[in-house]
């Protein structure tokens, strides 16, 4: 039996919604590989439920498919053909959902709503008026974000405001990957979650038998390995013109953040850049970042959001001939093993943002902080640029964070730099001091939490 992890909150939500005994509809989205069809198969599980998954095709097999779903769960004779049409078989999910709950899952809504655009039409009827006064739990679930997002969620859709509620899944935290690779050490989790971005299907091919780089070279640096061509094949399933994605994506995991910076190394025009970054943003695949309190333009950077994507253009992409004459061995050896405290650096930082949301949610933060995220700015007295890896807002307190992945333990240098730093971001409140470190802190910086009073040391890996 497999064991199923993490989606505690939308497993309790959509419980919630059943249990009311109503009509509900749902809309459940997000990139693939991501978990959806898993947390569906987990709600309706010991419930009465018809599921069902779209196929990407134009004809009457959707139709038909569907068709013998519902037959054989209203006991419908096998030899009954298929229903002449949609607007039929609705309404007998109709009469029964008047005396019996009934959750009805449409899975890939997007490929049945392509081959027949009067779909949507035809459900905003049904909400209204056939399925209102029923036990009917409705879910539409899609793989492709913009259509989810304009097709289904969109002001111009016919199913805008029908919707009960909404969940656009996640990635899973730190935490939550934690629970699923609990047989491997706390810095190899960390490494493994950053490097398959948190995304549960890919964490499902960890093997816990064999060594943390034995996994990642197994699976990215193995010409037959499941992730070898994995982000390069959902941009083909996703966009046009993957070899310009490709390239975008090429120049940000090698350091190029800012617009000007990225259309230089890719040779496209601005206007012309800023669709294919809008692209990838809808997908989840990249960040368009200000530093907190400040969505000045000129401050915007990019980053990779989807740390398999980072993991892969900055060691699988330029490696790729390599790998595929055999030598995934050798190219983890020399171009990634000496490199990857360096690539975890990003992904450390956001392991230590969900730990800092974490303790905000249980109240071990000195105030609510209500809105927080990097910050960056120029430093006028040494003219350069300067950044904090994480700052929170509070209504009485300004929380700042300094995340370090190496190993050594920090310093107290590493808390004289934050404090320094930090008075370039203009408060008035009081200010408080977090630092995050792999490896623990001397033992200067404890005796100073003790003194303090306004700073607190979070040390990630056990001593």
């Amino acid at each position: 039996m497999t064991v199923f992890y993490g989606r505690d909150t939308e497993l309790r939500h959509l419980n919630s919604l059943y249990e009311t005994g109503s009509f509900q509809f749902t809309v459940i989205y997000g990139r693939r590989r991501i978990g959806k069809t898993s947390l569906i198969l987990k709600y309706i599980e010991g419930k009465n439920a018809i599921y069902f998954m779209a196929l990407e095709s134009g004809g009457d097999l959707n139709l038909e498919g569907m068709s013998r779903v519902v037959h054989r769960f209203l006991g419908h004779s096998d030899n009954l053909p298929a229903y002449r049409n949609y607007e039929d078989l609705f309404l007998d999910l109709a009469s029964y959902a008047k005396d019996h709950s009934l959750i009805f899952v449409i899975d890939e809504y997007p490929y049945l709503a392509e081959a027949h655009p009067e779909l949507s039409s035809l459900l905003q009827r049904f909400c209204d008026h056939e399925w209102k006064n029923t036990k009917l739990h409705l879910i539409l679930c899609g793989s492709s974000m913009s259509f989810m997002e304009t097709q289904v969620l969109g002001i111009k859709s016919p199913l805008y405001g029908r919707r009960s509620s909404q969940i656009k899944l996640q990635a899973f935290r730190f935490q939550e990957t934690s629970q699923m690779l609990s047989a491997f050490d706390k810095e190899s989790i960390a490494i493994l979650h950053v490097a398959m971005g948190g995304i549960p299907d890919y964490l499902s091919y960890i093997d816990s038998k064999i060594p943390m780089s034995e996994n990642l070279k197994k699976l990215f640096f193995d010409p037959n390995g499941r992730l070898f061509e994995e982000p390069k094949n959902l941009l083909l399933q996703e966009l046009r013109e993957p070899k310009t994605y490709n390239d975008i994506l090429g120049a940000i995991a090698n350091g190029s953040s800012k617009h000007n910076d990225i259309a230089q190394k890719t040779g496209l025009q601005s206007g012309t850049l800023s669709r294919y970054l809008e692209s990838l943003i809808s997908l989840g695949i990249i960040n368009k970042l200000y530093p907190l309190e400040n969505h000045n333009k000129r401050r915007t950077v990019y980053r990779i959001h989807d740390g398999s994507f980072r993991f892969w253009y900055r060691f699988v992409a330029n490696n790729i001939s390599a790998i595929s004459l055999g030598l995934g061995a050798q190219v983890w050896e020399k171009q990634v093993e000496p490199y990857l405290s360096e690539f975890m650096g990003q992904g450390f930082e956001l392991i230590a943002t969900d730990l800092f949301d974490e303790m905000n949610q249980k109240g071990e933060l000195p105030d609510l902080i209500l809105k927080r995220g990097p910050w960056w700015g120029t430093n006028p007295t040494l003219r350069q640029e300067e950044e904090i890896d994480l700052v929170g807002l509070g209504s009485k307190m300004a929380v700042f964070a300094e995340v370090k992945w190496t190993n050594t333990k920090a310093s107290k240098r590493v808390l004289d730099e934050l404090m320094r730093k930090s008075l370039l971001f203009q408060t008035e409140q009081p200010r408080y001091y977090i630092l995050f470190s792999k490896t623990g802190f001397v033992n200067e910086l404890f005796q100073l939490e003790t003194q303090l009073g306004n700073l607190k040391l979070c040390t990630f890996l056990p001593s």
